[in-house]
């Protein structure tokens, strides 16, 4: 694993974190449509850090699921 892999996985995270606690805010104040999209985010920007943490190369879109069954 390279390092700027590693450091890229970690920003991926940081923004996960970021967008997970948006998603908090927004359910607690009973935003339930931001809720989703922040929480969709999260998932997505974590997924992505660990493929970028394991060098796999994904598509730069929001579909992710073929490098997922190719890897």
């Amino acid at each position: 694993m390279s390092s700027s892999n590693r450091e890229l996985a970690l920003a991926y995270l940081e923004d996960a974190e970021y967008a997970f606690e948006e998603a908090m805010r927004a359910y607690k104040r009973r935003l339930f449509h931001r809720t989703i999209r922040r929480a969709q985010e999260c998932v997505e920007l974590s997924l992505k850090a660990l493929l970028r943490l394991y060098s796999v190369e994904y598509p730069r879109t929001h579909e992710v699921s073929s490098s997922l069954w190719s890897s």
